[in-house]
């Protein structure tokens, strides 16, 4: 079985790179900077110690990829034994790993089409994180276990053989499954103690697959209360209210991003012991708040 340690980074295309550097830094606590990545214009976030947690580039507002780090060369020679065994296709990608700033890196794409890129070794920067909001991200357990930079929540339509390929393929493990409404199941997966670092969701009524949200969390509740104060006082839309999830425990909020899709804000997720976990699945989503689409 492989193992996936985290979740790494992302990388996403949007329309204004100009709107998400005020976004990341005022509302999210995120470091900026404007960078140059293979001839283009990119803004790349960062949110502890690592170069690079979120990357953006100018594009039409979606989910460019998504990096899951391994531990190591062993474990991602694992990783492509994987992906070998089950007749996947994938690069071993070595000038895409410098751009990337890790040592080793495979691409491929998911059941439901999204990229993914494999990678061990990513760059720790000598410049210390400081956030302009007084912002401190949860990246790690207390005794120091990467749980990576949060999740990520994406909406497909073949959510089984999509969450088989992460479970069966990638090793990632079953955390639980809400259904928040009649007839939607979602379905939340682990790597580490983090509740879950993917969740996927089938595309609903009138909806679309793409990203639906990403989230981060944060050490202080007071750090969450006053980015959602600076959302309503800068009229930002909220598509979900405080509230308290009822599998990940987080307490959190959701705020539209400047590409439309969702970033859920947090704090005081809940951390899994392996050794107590079962597999449950909830009836709603909070309990109490998350309130989406607000008035």
């Amino acid at each position: 079985m492989t193992r996936v340690e985290a979740l790494g980074y992302l990388g996403l295309r949007v329309k204004s790179l100009d709107d998400w550097e005020v976004f990341a830094t005022e509302i999210l606590g995120m470091t900026a900077s404007r960078q140059e990545i293979d001839g283009e214009a990119a803004l790349v976030l960062r949110m502890d110690e690592r170069a690079h947690r979120i990357t953006l580039r100018t594009g039409d507002d979606e989910l460019d990829y998504v990096g899951w780090q391994v531990s190591g060369p062993d474990a991602l020679d694992e990783v492509a034994a994987a992906l070998d065994e089950a007749g996947v296709a994938y690069k071993d990608d070595a000038e895409l790993a410098e751009l990337r700033g890790v040592r080793r890196l495979l691409t491929c794409r998911d059941p439901a089409g999204y990229a993914l890129e494999f990678h061990y070794g990513p760059t720790m920067t000598q410049q210390p994180f400081v956030s302009p909001t007084g912002a401190r991200f949860v990246t790690t357990t207390p005794d120091g276990a990467d749980t990576g930079l949060g999740h990520v929540v994406v909406v497909c339509d073949n959510v089984e053989e999509t969450t088989e390929f992460y479970q069966r393929v990638l090793g990632f493990k079953l955390s639980d499954h809400i259904i928040p409404v009649p007839g939607m199941l979602l379905t939340f997966l682990h790597t580490n103690p983090r509740h879950h670092s993917l969740a996927v969701a089938p595309i609903y009524g009138d909806g679309q697959g793409g990203i639906n949200h990403f989230m981060v969390e944060v050490d202080d509740l007071d750090v969450v209360g006053r980015a959602l104060d600076k959302v309503h006082q800068r009229k930002i839309r909220q598509l979900a209210t405080l509230g308290r999830h009822t599998n990940d425990k987080m307490l959190s909020f959701y705020v539209q991003s400047p590409s439309g899709f969702g970033v859920e804000y947090g704090t005081d997720g809940l951390l899994i012991d392996e050794k107590t976990w079962s597999v449950v699945t909830y009836d709603a989503s909070a309990y109490w708040g998350h309130v989406f689409d607000p008035a």
